[in-house]
């Protein structure tokens, strides 16, 4: 019976992934060394994405903030799974990106026991927290760019895209320790500065968009043109 992936060292592990890239199925590497099928095949995934880092053994809760971050963006903008995710980063197991997902939505931090924890965000306005929302919805839910545009964390602009979907602006009033007062309301020149906001954000995307669009079209133009006269100078 094969032993546990972290008690392979990384000699053992290139071994078994040479017999695979050899033409050896992993099921065969199983009856003949004992090691686990399903190990190699994740060896051979990590080693292709990762080369030896990816073989590297990594002690639980001593993953940086930084990279669980970066995973957990990755996963809620619908970029991957948790299964290629751990392929990819060289986590053992779906739950723990699964917890790293759930404490992040629910505004809490990722953090390490040997680093500082995560930039909280910055103390913001209702004004300010409604025209990042609308940037954020103008631009097809890009938390990440909003993130880096407007220096807050990406659990306050999920917070906020979420409360505003369901409550519009007023959902976004900070009553902490305070009753709802006349104060809570926006004026109507803020209402309509944040509609100009709104609308030139949303320009600019479509802008971007169009502006790649069109791009591809004329690579796809001119592809078209050499496999056409290609085809040609052959006849």
């Amino acid at each position: 019976m094969g032993r546990k992936g972290s008690r392979y060292t990384i000699k053992e592990k290139l071994f078994y992934i040479g017999l695979v890239t050899q033409g050896m199925v992993p099921n065969a590497v199983q009856r003949k060394y004992g090691v686990e099928h399903s190990q190699v095949s994740r060896w051979v995934k990590r080693y292709g994405l990762q080369g030896i880092d990816g073989l590297r053994h990594r002690l639980m809760g001593k993953y940086p903030s930084e990279l669980k971050l970066k995973i957990v963006l990755e996963y809620l903008e619908g970029h991957s799974s948790y299964p290629r995710l751990c392929d990819k980063y060289n986590i053992p197991n779906v739950s723990t990106i699964y917890q790293w997902v759930h404490q992040y939505t629910s505004g809490k931090q990722l953090t390490t026991r040997s680093v500082k924890q995560v930039k909280d965000g910055r103390k913001t306005t209702q004004l300010e927290r409604v025209e990042i929302v609308q940037w954020i919805i103008a631009n097809d839910m890009d938390y990440s760019r909003a993130m880096n545009k407007y220096n807050v964390s990406y659990g306050q602009v999920y917070s906020w895209t979420r409360k505003f979907k369901q409550g519009g602006p007023e959902a976004l009033v900070d009553r902490r320790g305070k009753g709802k007062t006349v104060h809570d309301q926006l004026t109507d020149n803020e209402k309509r500065d944040l509609e100009v906001k709104r609308l030139k954000a949303r320009i600019e995307h479509l802008s971007t968009e169009n502006a790649v669009l069109k791009k591809l079209q004329e690579l796809e133009r001119l592809d078209a043109t050499h496999h056409t006269s290609t085809k040609q100078s052959k006849l």
